[in-house]
């Protein structure tokens, strides 16, 4: 279908040039207000705390919502987007309260370090160490250990799916469930799919600045892009995975290779919800207060966090 209108003003920005005139902290900045006019409100939930996580990359901050109900609730962990280099808990604030209120769980949600500061495969290792944290410590935060989900958007979800890969690899902890919004599962496209040639440019995220700012920034060398680590499409075995919901959209240069990843893990004999979303562009998912879509896949999220957790 047709690209969505609501769309336009926000695409007559050239972010290309943006990333070649800008430096890394202009950009991060620029990054953070761009989702005000976007991003839903801030709702209440039963309560919020900040504090760091001791892993071996640094002492890294969380920030826990817990729900209005008492008890010990299921928990789902967030890891945000941003293209490895840019955003924080704070651009993801509004969604983690949602999912907290909707679910009835407790979410707690990553500020990992970003690149190039910290190169892969630092951020993961970091998220990963936070995880196995949360599950350690179950009694003390009250939570419920066998049910733990994890979940991001685009870089986030890069992240969400090497750690349900390492869950089932290293047999630390389990992962009851994980989610994927507007992923980037081949970092460098090796699977040549073929939604980087029909929207590589014009949709806010291009395959130009994939290629050339996002994924070095993060990358030691372009080569780590074929580590399974890197790029969880390119992984050998999909067998024995977590139950996920992916979301993708139409105009997102990766869209195929998100349902691609949902493919394999289908045919791998993976529990998969895939839903894509036409007339949107990658970043849709937390334009929560703009567009009837980004609420439609909230609500998606929450239904199928809701349901796993039952389980």
């Amino acid at each position: 279908m047709p690209l969505n209108p609501i769309f336009n003003k926000l695409l007559e920005t050239d972010f290309d040039r943006m990333y070649s005139s800008l430096n890394i902290d202009q950009l991060r900045e620029y990054y953070k207000k761009s989702w005000d006019d976007f991003k839903g409100d801030t709702i209440e939930v039963g309560s919020v705390s900040n504090c760091t996580v001791k892993t071996s990359i640094r002492d890294t901050p969380i920030r826990i919502y817990n729900p209005k109900a008492k008890g010990a609730h299921p928990v789902f962990i967030w890891i945000h987007g941003g293209g490895f280099s840019f955003g924080s808990i704070e651009v993801y604030d509004s969604i983690c309260r949602s999912i907290t209120n909707n679910v009835n769980c407790m979410v707690l949600s990553i500020d990992y370090g970003l690149s190039p500061e910290y190169k892969f495969p630092k951020p993961v290792e970091e998220c990963y160490q936070v995880v196995k944290w949360v599950y350690e410590n179950a009694k003390k935060l009250n939570i419920q250990p066998g049910k733990i989900a994890i979940g991001g958007d685009s870089a986030g979800g890069t992240i969400t799916a090497v750690i349900a890969q390492l869950s089932r690899d290293r047999g630390e902890f389990p992962i009851a469930y994980q989610v994927e919004v507007n992923t980037m599962f081949d970092l460098l496209g090796e699977t040549k799919p073929l939604s980087r040639v029909e929207n590589a440019k014009g949709y806010r995220l291009t395959v130009e600045a994939n290629n050339t700012f996002f994924v070095p920034n993060y990358l030691n060398d372009l080569s780590e892009a074929k580590n399974p680590l890197a790029s969880p499409l390119l992984a050998v075995n999909f067998k024995d995975l977590p139950a996920a919901c992916i979301i993708t959209c139409e105009y997102d240069p990766l869209r195929d290779e998100g349902e691609d990843y949902a493919r394999r893990l289908s045919e791998a004999g993976v529990d998969v919800c895939l839903k894509r979303y036409d007339g949107m562009i990658h970043g849709f998912f937390n334009m929560q207060r703009t567009v009837e879509e980004a609420r439609d896949a909230l609500a998606l999220v929450c239904t199928k966090l809701t349901e796993a957790f039952q389980l």
